[in-house]
């Protein structure tokens, strides 16, 4: 999934993740934030405290807004601008099985595969991590820019907070209108990034399905949080993509299509996110260096 804002500005999530549960967040200023508190808020939203000890095995999967079973794969399509014109664009978005343990941290990959106008552009890994109270943190990620079909150059590479990257929540296991906004976080050479909750309990139709008690979020970059709206259905995950004023590309996405994989359907996109990875540590050998990522057993 595209994480805060359009991925060809530049992908500015980040890994994050408290030690309490989000009700801790819910009332930072009261009574969670006491002693040594793992949270605190800043003008940029509330940063989560980063404790490896605190995660577990992703693919147990207890977040209903962002479900990580190996195998979904959900299909958006919409439009989005290239210069000043709208083209057709499609984003397949597969959950695999790989793992890559980052900042001592068992993380899952997420695939994205972008075409527009029929083109393959990008595709992009995400690495996602599960914490003991159910929020999905992003832990790092690559995204490889294409044309006409070949490889062009690395938008995007980075993983946990080596070389001064900032981690923080990607999605809170309970969002709620009384959260206050989250960050994100970012690389290393990124631009932070947050989001907040616009509305919960909505009813949305995309083309795919209606669906009821859908969250609506706010995401953009630190200085233009207003990039776009998100809407994420429970134990569907994100179902649409509606552009703000502050969004450069003007992405619209919307679900046309949820299905789980064969087993030899997501052997297959599992070897695509390995060999993505090899890409990756030919073109940035400091910061994926020889570690080579394994498949969940």
């Amino acid at each position: 999934m595209r994480i805060a804002a359009e991925r060809r500005t530049g992908r500015h999530g980040a890994a994050r993740g408290p030690t309490l549960a989000i009700a801790c967040i819910v009332l930072l200023l009261s009574a969670c934030s006491s002693g040594t508190a793992s949270v605190r808020d800043t003008a940029t939203g509330v940063h989560a405290k980063f404790d490896p000890a605190n995660f577990v095995d992703p693919t147990l999967s207890p977040n209903k807004w962002m479900p990580l079973h190996p195998g979904m794969q959900w299909t958006r399509e919409g439009t989005t601008l290239v210069g000043s014109r709208p083209v057709p664009h499609q984003v397949v978005t597969t959950m695999t099985d790989v793992i890559r343990r980052i900042d001592g941290v068992p993380t899952i990959a997420s695939l994205d595969q972008d075409t527009d106008a029929g083109q393959v552009v990008e595709e992009s890994i995400d690495y996602f991590g599960l914490d003991k109270q159910g929020n999905v943190w992003l832990l790092g990620g690559y995204t490889a820019d294409y044309s006409s079909g070949k490889y062009t150059y690395t938008a995007d590479s980075w993983l946990g907070t080596q070389n001064g990257g900032e981690v923080g929540i990607l999605m809170p296991a309970d969002p709620v209108k009384k959260t206050p906004r989250w960050y994100i976080g970012k690389p290393p050479d990124g631009t932070g990034s947050a989001a907040e909750v616009v509305e919960t309990g909505a009813h949305q139709c995309v083309d795919f399905a209606c669906y009821d008690n859908v969250l609506i979020t706010r995401e953009g970059e630190i200085g233009a949080i207003d990039n776009a709206f998100k809407y994420y259905a429970p134990d569907v995950g994100f179902i649409r993509d509606s552009p703000r004023k502050d969004s450069q590309h003007k992405d619209v996405e919307q679900l046309v299509n949820l299905t789980t994989l064969s087993p030899a359907g997501l052997t297959d996109m599992s070897n695509q996110v390995l060999q993505l990875e090899a890409l990756a540590r030919k073109a940035k050998p400091d910061v994926f260096g020889t570690t080579i990522s394994t498949r969940a057993r």
